[in-house]
């Protein structure tokens, strides 16, 4: 795969170690940019958006987020009229600009005039190039993707080729501001503790609390007036990898043995059976895991939502982990909530990582 680091009006350096006085001092005043962390404006020819192009870009970008009890896009994705785009629209955190030579009408030329006669040129002559990546470009903290080719159809067919990084560019990003937003404030004293008692340690969000702490889980809460957000961490011995083939099971038993009522022992939480529980095998942390996305509820189905799970092995301690984030949250959006717990996940470091200085 080929990029091609385009030369545009108002061109960002690439390495910003050799800015000058007043590059620096325009990123300084560049305006922050705005919007949901998941909010894509895509600025495409209105021609090109009702024809095969813009399906298969509604393919990529207009996917359900896996396994909710609700359906909710995973990016909120806005076509604009590249006539009709502002300022207030261009400071947005992502956007996709989507050009093709082919295309003669106002509104593809209006997106051509982002591109030098040079850069033209070389799409013309390269029909490899197809897509760029630019940081920063009109605020701070964006990420804009520009699409292009020579021709409608085969700018769909390096689309279809490379879909999954293209999304991934954008997953990533809004992983990342997740993370950041839902870590700003922690609470060191909860997870220094945690580290003191089991070894492993994992970042604690302010207004987080701990709800129990045995020899071999955590769980970790926190209670809003409309939702509950949860994360718990079970250790066990690793015995046969035949685990990660029936992390549901494993799940089962966890869920059956830890999480029961304190008052009431006969309800405990286990597996909604409505939608089978969707795995992919995945690397968290530079370890081999599987990730597991499903359904919860109690077993007297008085409440539930969707749950995110790790299963992993500390190779050095031969310690298995499972690490789950799950939400409740009746009658309000469950997405941003998941993206919340996984985040806190994604901190998670085994006893082995956290005496590793390297």
């Amino acid at each position: 795969m080929r990029t091609l680091f385009l030369f545009f009006l108002a061109p960002i350096l690439i390495f910003t170690s050799c800015k000058s006085a007043t590059d620096k001092v325009k990123e300084d005043f560049m305006p922050l940019a705005r919007g949901e962390a998941d909010e894509i404006i895509l600025v495409i020819d209105s021609a090109q958006w009702e024809s095969e192009l813009g399906n298969t870009l509604r393919d990529m970008y207009q996917q359900y987020m896996r396994v909710l009890n609700q359906d909710e896009y995973e990016f909120s994705l806005n076509k604009v009229n590249p006539r009709k785009l502002n300022s207030v629209l261009k400071h947005a955190r992502n956007m996709i600009f989507v050009m093709t030579l082919d295309s003669r009408t106002l509104e593809s030329k209006t997106i051509r005039e982002n591109f030098t006669d040079n850069s033209l040129k070389m799409i013309q002559q390269d029909s490899s190039l197809f897509y760029t990546v630019r940081k920063d470009e009109f605020a701070k903290g964006q990420i804009v993707l520009y699409l292009f080719g020579q021709s409608e159809e085969q700018l769909v067919e390096q689309l279809k080729d490379n879909k999954s990084s293209l999304v991934a560019l954008f997953e990533s990003a809004v992983r990342e501001r997740t993370r950041e937003k839902t870590l700003k404030k922690t609470k060191p004293e909860m997870m220094a503790a945690i580290t003191e008692n089991h070894g492993y340690s994992i970042q604690v969000p302010f207004g987080w609390d701990l709800a129990k702490d045995v020899k071999d889980f955590i769980w970790l809460r926190r209670l809003e007036a409309d939702s509950e957000l949860n994360v718990f961490v079970y250790e066990g011995d690793y015995k046969d990898r035949k685990v990660f083939e029936h992390v549901d099971e494993l799940r089962d038993e966890i869920t059956g043995t830890y999480l029961r009522d304190s008052e009431k022992p006969d309800l405990y939480i286990q597996r909604q059976d409505i939608i089978p529980v969707y795995t992919e095998r995945v690397t968290f942390n530079g370890k081999f895991a599987v990730e597991a996305r499903g359904l919860w509820k109690i077993n007297n189905n008085s409440a539930g939502g969707p749950f995110v799970s790790y299963t992993f092995v500390d190779e050095k301690t031969q310690k298995l982990y499972y690490i789950e984030g799950y939400v409740y949250a009746p009658g309000t959006k469950k997405k941003p909530l998941v993206r919340e717990v996984d985040a806190i996940l994604s901190t998670f470091r085994t006893s082995s990582e956290v005496g590793d200085p390297t």
